[in-house]
């Protein structure tokens, strides 16, 4: 059996109510949208073929199904467990509620990341402090192991990419994780908009002013010749001129300093309180982290998502090395990146940062008398002598229990 359908008619007989009105409003699909809607034809249809183009696709649909077969979903795992570290992530946000007693204020994603341990002062300081500062230090570093780096002042720009880079993955990581835990009703997740006053006080903003801050943005957007997408290029002359506007209009019009997402979470309860919810939702199976953390096991948690996340971010500055063409590098990062320095650069920062775990991988020789190794998914770990705790035994039975935790 057979039959033919013009694009129309498809979007008739098969489509979502978004495709249906995408439609309407265009006369056509984008790309993606024609590629979900063949999803929901597999469902009913054996074969397909598509002639022509645009509006104008006529599609052949062959082998009527007696049954509707199950809808086609590629993604792995279909969408769980894509993130780094989730099961850690998730467990370190539980946890952190639960050790509040369920009462925590609205924070910024960076402040999140900040609380659950994940980066220190260190790196906060280089973010909002002198840069300078921790630039001179990261150089000498860096001369001492690569005889080849010559010295430059234009460093601050790798130092400024890998700050910009690194917290967008790990915050953007954190806010996948809310609303995942969101959706399977852990908890519940608020965005609200809160801005930095110019007397340094932090509070929730008025629709009015940011209606406000939208006008000003789209206002100096057109001015300067930019569009939304182009502002993560930082070394454009442009998108500074910007952002030196933008940051005195926010002052002189609003009197705010900067303006943030805050995220406000607390953990659904039943009548009987967090902990029995909690309870019912292990149960039924629909946990993806654990909850029962000490404070020592709650520490290597941490270590175990640092660990994780910085082997997944040094692999991904490895490829960005390999690309030399990128137009939104500076002159100084393009350099870095045809001299190879570029991720081992990035490896150094890693460190520096302490955003590696503090659990080493490999002991050093003169540590190497009654090391304390433990294995977690085939890799060998060693408890740092750096760690200001003091009872590896402690940390060896937590980091056991957390190996066992992912194995269920």
């Amino acid at each position: 059996m057979k039959q033919v359908f013009t694009l129309a008619e498809l979007v008739k007989k098969y489509g979502s109510k978004a495709q249906k009105q995408s439609f309407k409003n265009k006369g056509n699909l984008t790309g993606k949208e024609f590629s979900i809607l063949l999803k929901s034809v597999e469902q009913e249809w054996e074969s397909y073929t598509v002639e022509g183009r645009g509006a104008k696709r006529i599609i052949t649909c062959s082998g009527k199904r007696s049954k509707k077969a199950d809808r086609v979903d590629k993604r792995s795992n279909n969408g769980q467990g894509q993130l780094i570290g989730e099961f850690e992530l998730n467990s370190l946000v539980v946890n952190y509620l639960i050790q509040n007693d369920n009462k925590v204020r609205p924070m910024s994603a960076t402040k999140w990341i900040t609380e659950l341990g994940i980066i220190d002062r260190r790196l906060t300081g280089a973010l909002y402090g002198d840069k300078g500062i921790y630039l001179e230090k990261l150089q000498e570093q860096f001369s001492e192991v690569n005889k080849d780096y010559n010295k430059n002042d234009l460093d601050i720009d790798m130092l400024n990419e890998f700050l910009q880079i690194f917290l967008k993955h790990i915050k953007s990581s954190l806010v996948s994780v809310f609303n995942k835990l969101a959706k399977a009703k852990v908890i519940i997740h608020q965005k609200e908009i809160y801005g930095c006053t110019t007397k340094n006080r932090h509070r929730s903003l008025t629709r009015q002013e940011i209606k406000a801050i939208a006008e000003i943005r789209r206002i100096l957007l057109n001015a300067h010749g930019l569009k939304g997408r182009d502002l993560f290029k930082n070394n454009m002359k442009e998108v500074k001129a910007f952002n030196k506007e933008f940051g005195e209009q926010l002052r002189k019009q609003l009197n705010l300093l900067f303006y943030y997402d805050a995220h406000f979470c607390v953990i659904q309860e039943s009548d009987l309180g967090v902990l029995d919810y909690l309870n019912r939702l292990q149960e039924k199976g629909e946990l993806d982290f654990t909850y029962r953390l000490t404070e020592e096991s709650a520490f290597i948690m941490t270590q175990v998502y640092k660990d994780l996340q910085s082997k997944h971010s040094l692999e991904l500055a490895k490829g960005r090395e390999k690309n030399t063409a990128n137009k939104s590098d500076s002159d100084r990062i393009k350099c870095i990146k045809i001299m190879k320095q570029y991720a081992p650069m990035w490896e150094l920062l890693l460190k520096y940062f302490k955003c590696t775990s503090c659990l080493i991988s490999k002991p050093k020789v003169e540590e190497a008398v009654a090391p304390n190794k433990i294995e977690i998914d085939g890799v060998e770990f060693e408890i740092s002598r750096e760690s200001k705790r003091t009872n590896p035994i402690a940390k060896f039975q937590a980091i056991r229990w957390i190996a066992e935790m992912n194995t269920d």
